[in-house]
C-alpha cells in the first residue's frame, strides 16, 4: 500500500476513533419527553409549545367522556432530559375549580411540595407551574402518590410484627391482590375483644387514607403501652386498598370498567344481608369478609370505618358523614342511637387530632344514605345502631394546617390520632356533642361559598 493510501487510512481511523470517544464521553442530548408510562401515571393530551413549555388536559378515567367532569382530577407525569433552565407547565382541563398546589420527586421516594410562588392559577383553572429543577429526571403529581408498589413495600417493613398477620383474600378483576390487615394480640381470646373493620382506596387517587393507614399500624405495632392495651381489647382488620386496578392504571375515581365501588354495595331487596350477583369481586371480597366477622361466632364488628379524601377547596379540613339525627328532629330512636354514636366517635377523634383541625357537622343531620347503595346503607339496613359505621373525608390541601400545606408526617399523625379516638370512643363516656358544631373558620377559604355542605364534592356519588 502506497504512502498516500496508507495516511488516509490513517486519517479515517482516527476520525472514527475521535468519534467514538465523542460519543461516549458526551452523550446525546435528547429532547425532553413527557411520559405516564408507569404504575399510577396519568395524563392526556400533551401539547409541547417549546423545548421548555408544555400543555398538559387531564384525561377522564380510561378515556371515558361518558363520566362526571368533576371527576377529570388525577395526573401523574415524569419528564425526561429536563434542559437546565425553567420549565412551564399548564394544567387543563381539570373539573375541579381550586387551587392547589403539586408535588415533585427525583426518586419517587421523597416528595416536595412546589412553593407557592411557582404555581399560579389562570382566569380559566388551569395550573400553571414554573420552575428549574437540578435534575434532568423529575415526577410531577397532583398529589403525594400512594402506589400498589408502595403498599407491599409497607408490608415488607412490618412483616414479622407478632401482634401481625397479613393476608390476601381475593384478586381484583385484573388479578392484582386485594391486602388485608390484621392486628391485634393474638394471645389473648377473640371473645374478649371488639372488632373494627375499615377499607380505604374505594377511589384511586384518594390517597391520603394511605399515609394515614400507615400511621395507624406504625403505632399499633409500636409497642408502646398505649398501643399493648389496645391490641390485648381490639381487633383490627384493615383493607388499605380496595380498587387496586384502578390504582394501578391512574385513575381517579373508577376501576378500569369506570365501576364506582362506593356506589355498588346493591343489597337484594328480599335478603338485605346478600347482594347482587353482579357486584365487582372488589367490593365482594370486603362484603363476604364483613358478614363472616359478625357470623363467625366472635364479637360483633362495632366500628366500620370507611376512608376517603375529598378534593374540595384548598382550606377544607377533614370531615365525617354521619347519618340521621337528634329524636327533637322528628327522628326515630333507633336512627338517634346511631347519630349519638357517630358524634360520640367524631368528638372522640377530635379530641386527640383538635377540634380545630375538623370541619364542623351539620345539625340537621340527614338519612338520604338509608336508600342507597353506599358500604354504610349494607350496615344500616342489617344491623341499624349495632354498628357504628361511617365514612372519613381526608383532604388534599392546607387541611387546618395554613398557610402551610399538608403533608405525608401529618396524616400519620392523623392515623395515630385515629387509633386513640377508636380507643376513647369506646372507654370515656359520650360528651360534648355541642362542640363539633361550632362555627366554621372561614377566615382563610379561597372559595367561601363552596363550602361545606355546599360543595360539589360533599356528595359521595
Amino acid at each position: 500500500m502506497g504512502f498516500h493510501k496508507k495516511f488516509l487510512l490513517f486519517v479515517a481511523i482516527a476520525i472514527l476513533l475521535n468519534a467514538c470517544k465523542k460519543e461516549h464521553d458526551e452523550p446525546e442530548i435528547l429532547p425532553a419527553g413527557l411520559t405516564d408510562s408507569f404504575e399510577s401515571g396519568s395524563v392526556g393530551t400533551v401539547n409541547k409549545i417549546s423545548n421548555t413549555e408544555w400543555e398538559l388536559n387531564i384525561v377522564d378515567d380510561n378515556g371515558n367522556e361518558s363520566l362526571p367532569d368533576s371527576w377529570r382530577s388525577w395526573w401523574y407525569v415524569r419528564m425526561d432530559n429536563l434542559p437546565d433552565s425553567v420549565i412551564t407547565l399548564k394544567i387543563g382541563n381539570s373539573g375541579w375549580p381550586y387551587y392547589y398546589v403539586p408535588v415533585y420527586s427525583h426518586d419517587q421516594k421523597e416528595w416536595v411540595r412546589f412553593k407557592d410562588d411557582e404555581v399560579s392559577q389562570n382566569s380559566q383553572n388551569e395550573l400553571i407551574i414554573r420552575k428549574s429543577f437540578n435534575q434532568s429526571k423529575v415526577w410531577i403529581a397532583m398529589f403525594y402518590p400512594y402506589t400498589l408498589t408502595d403498599l407491599e413495600n409497607f408490608l415488607n417493613t412490618i412483616e414479622g410484627n407478632p401482634f401481625l398477620e397479613v393476608s390476601k383474600p381475593g384478586t381484583t378483576q385484573l388479578g392484582n391482590p386485594v391486602y388485608l390487615i390484621r392486628i391485634t394480640d393474638f394471645t389473648v381470646p377473640v371473645e374478649n375483644k371488639k372488632r373494627i373493620l375499615i377499607h380505604a382506596r374505594t377511589h384511586p387517587a384518594e390517597t391520603p387514607p394511605s399515609f394515614l393507614i400507615e400511621g395507624m399500624v406504625n403505632f399499633l405495632l409500636s409497642g408502646r403501652a398505649e398501643a399493648i392495651d389496645m391490641l390485648k381489647r381490639y381487633e383490627f382488620h384493615i383493607f388499605p386498598m380496595q380498587n387496586v386496578d384502578g390504582v394501578v392504571a391512574g385513575n381517579y375515581r373508577s376501576t378500569p370498567k369506570s365501576e364506582n365501588l362506593e356506589m355498588l354495595w346493591t343489597y337484594k331487596v328480599a335478603d338485605p344481608l346478600n347482594l347482587t350477583e353482579d357486584t365487582p369481586p372488589e367490593v365482594d371480597i370486603i362484603h363476604q369478609y364483613a358478614k363472616s366477622l359478625m357470623t363467625d361466632g366472635g364479637p360483633a364488628v362495632s366500628i366500620a370505618l370507611n376512608l376517603h379524601a375529598s378534593n374540595s377547596e384548598p382550606d377544607i379540613r377533614p370531615f365525617f358523614f354521619p347519618h340521621f339525627g337528634p329524636e327533637e328532629k322528628g327522628y326515630s330512636n333507633v336512627e338517634a342511637s346511631l347519630w349519638n354514636k357517630q358524634l360520640q366517635f367524631i368528638n372522640a377523634f377530635a379530641s386527640n387530632y383538635g377540634y380545630n383541625m375538623i370541619e364542623p357537622v351539620s345539625a340537621e343531620g340527614g338519612s338520604s344514605f338509608a336508600g342507597k347503595t353506599y358500604p354504610e346503607s349494607w350496615w344500616w339496613v342489617n344491623y341499624h345502631d349495632q354498628v357504628m359505621a361511617m365514612t372519613m373525608e381526608m383532604t388534599y390541601g392546607r387541611s387546618g394546617y395554613y398557610p402551610r400545606w399538608i403533608e405525608p408526617s401529618d396524616m400519620r399523625t392523623m392515623g395515630e390520632a385515629l387509633a386513640f379516638g377508636i380507643r376513647d370512643y369506646f372507654d370515656l363516656p359520650a360528651k360534648g356533642y355541642n362542640l363539633i358544631y361550632m362555627q366554621p373558620e372561614i377566615l382563610h377559604l379561597k372559595y367561601p361559598e363552596l363550602y361545606p355542605p355546599n360543595a360539589h364534592d360533599e356528595l359521595k356519588e
